[in-house]
């Protein structure tokens, strides 16, 4: 049996990612998941303590996945329980306390039909729910931490089409078009007026399925656990600085 670290000098960061189906891993046209090492969180995990290695070998990064099927930003399901993200983050973070990093990466449930109210009004309600979500988040501080966690949002990709089996889940696409620029606008505007976070617009990176056009294929996961990895050590949000030259 392996003898455990406990050399006081190891380091271990913590990044939790907020998330659902999408972070989840399901795999499109089933209710199936992608084992973590080809999940984007793992891929980021893994590029993350490469990094690390080379400079900094005492120091590891532990990624946390606190995602779920069908949550949204701040709203309640008809057919499922708990999928409130803004009532159950607090309760989640502080179960994985101390963590360094949060990742958001939620908005595309609010337009579920079993979620979304009056579709009209649909991209502005979300816009809104993460708003609350992520000024919540920069508030909470769970015990032992001495400060809240750096904040990175990882706006989803516009909802264009759902396919096969997604179709009949989401309200017309046409009602919620601009939503992705909505949910910019939002952390653009908490930004300026000091909520400290860093935002990635993840369709700059990825596409949404060709399968189901709600989730993402195999290739995407890749593609955007490398995006992640890189944007936390281009911008230092796990605090270190030589991550950059790694």
């Amino acid at each position: 049996m392996e003898t455990p670290n406990t050399n006081s000098a190891a380091v271990e960061k913590t990044v939790m990612v907020y998330g659902d189906s999408m972070s989840w891993g399901i795999i499109p046209g089933s209710r199936e998941r992608q084992v973590f090492s080809a999940r984007w969180p793992g891929i980021m995990q893994q590029v993350l303590n490469e990094a690390l290695h080379k400079s900094m070998p005492s120091t590891q990064v532990r990624v946390v996945e606190a995602c779920l099927n069908g949550r949204t930003t701040a709203f309640e399901c008809a057919d499922r329980p708990a999928r409130n993200g803004l009532k159950h983050l607090p309760m989640l973070l502080a179960s994985q306390s101390p963590v360094d990093l949060l990742i958001v990466m939620l908005g595309v449930n609010d337009f579920l039909k079993a979620v979304s109210g009056d579709e009209c009004c649909a991209v502005s309600r979300s816009a809104e729910g993460l708003r609350q979500l992520v000024e919540q988040a920069a508030e909470l501080q769970p015990e032992p931490m001495l400060m809240p966690a750096r904040i990175l949002v990882m706006v989803q990709p516009q909802l264009v089409q759902p396919l096969g089996a997604m179709v009949e889940k989401f309200i017309d696409p046409q009602q919620i078009q601009g939503a992705e620029q909505a949910w910019v606008q939002t952390l653009h505007m908490l930004k300026s007026q000091g909520i400290d976070i860093s935002v990635m617009q993840t369709s700059q990176h990825i596409h949404l399925s060709r399968v189901d056009g709600v989730h993402l294929d195999a290739p995407e996961h890749v593609t955007l656990g490398l995006a992640a990895a890189n944007l936390i050590i281009t911008e230092q949000l796990l605090n270190t600085v030589s991550m950059v030259d790694a």
